[in-house]
């Protein structure tokens, strides 16, 4: 999602980008604002980075040390003066066989840190899963066939330029709206009518199968270099997925940016997504 949000502030003098390397300098590209170079773990580049900040978006992966870094960030920058912290989150599970798991937990621990602090003007963006998140899997989508582990439950999908739309809007906003924001798409989906709107787009069938979250599964993520922590993490969130059935809609998008969201067919024609499929 940053590099939507980037090109909605990339021209605006009075943005402060946080970067960890010369290499995510590089990648951020030609801005306007300032780019700090600095490591989210390290105090002293922490309190560089927020000094002088009005206004802070807190987004990191989950990883081990996300609830520290986000933590860390939010509070040098309450320290520093900011008044106004725009945090992405997660989109809370309901109904029966729904268990805590690291990811979100993640996210609701970070929240009420920050409100115990008394952030004076705080919004918690709490999307659904992103429509993006499938981009690794585009040359395969092509070719007619989407893998995925999250189970036969209805979710409404969202377009991550939607989120980065509405965390912008709060950002800037004279008065924004505050509180917490649920961000969807506009309906609710299985996997199966996922791959029929994707194949409506692509001229193609696509079809669905399902993975099942056991060893191989875990093995295959470990071979790509993901630590045992974020498997777990992983796990838990994919079987709460797997759990919830039918998840309820955001009206996060039409009441922010007065339109509805994005569907399924804008994302799949995005030249992003075509260039990565070979469509």
């Amino acid at each position: 999602m940053g590099r939507y949000l980037t090109e909605a502030l990339r021209d605006r003098s009075d943005v402060r980008f946080f970067v960890r390397s010369e290499a995510g300098a590089k990648a951020l590209g030609k801005v306007r604002g300032e780019i700090f170079r600095g490591d989210i773990t390290d105090a002293a580049d922490i309190r560089g980075a927020v000094a002088g900040v009005d206004r802070l978006y807190l987004a990191h992966p989950f990883v081990e040390d996300q609830v520290a870094a986000e933590t860390n960030l939010g509070l040098a920058a309450i320290e520093a003066g900011a008044r106004r912290i725009v945090k992405l989150g997660a989109r809370a599970f309901t109904g029966n066989g729904i268990v805590p798991d690291a990811v979100t937990g993640a996210h609701d621990t970070i929240t009420e840190r920050l409100r115990r602090v008394g952030v004076p003007e705080l919004t918690i963006l709490q999307p659904d899963r992103f429509l993006q998140n499938f981009l690794p899997a585009a040359a395969s989508i092509a070719k007619g066939t989407l893998a995925d582990p999250a189970g036969p439950g209805a979710r409404g999908y969202v377009d991550v330029r939607d989120i980065a739309a509405v965390a912008v809007a709060e950002l800037l906003a004279a008065r924004p709206i505050g509180g917490e924001i649920e961000i969807s798409g506009p309906e609710a989906l299985t996997l199966p009518m996922l791959c029929n709107r994707f194949g409506a787009v692509l001229g193609r069938p696509v079809r669905y199968v399902d993975v099942p979250l056991d060893g191989a599964w875990r093995a295959a993520l470990a071979d790509r270099g993901i630590t045992p922590q974020v498997i777990d993490g992983l796990h838990g969130l994919y079987s709460n997925y797997r759990h919830e059935g039918v998840a309820g809609l955001g009206d996060g998008v039409q009441r922010v940016l007065g339109r509805p969201p994005r569907s399924v067919e804008d994302f799949a024609a995005d030249p992003l997504m075509t260039a990565v499929s070979g469509a």
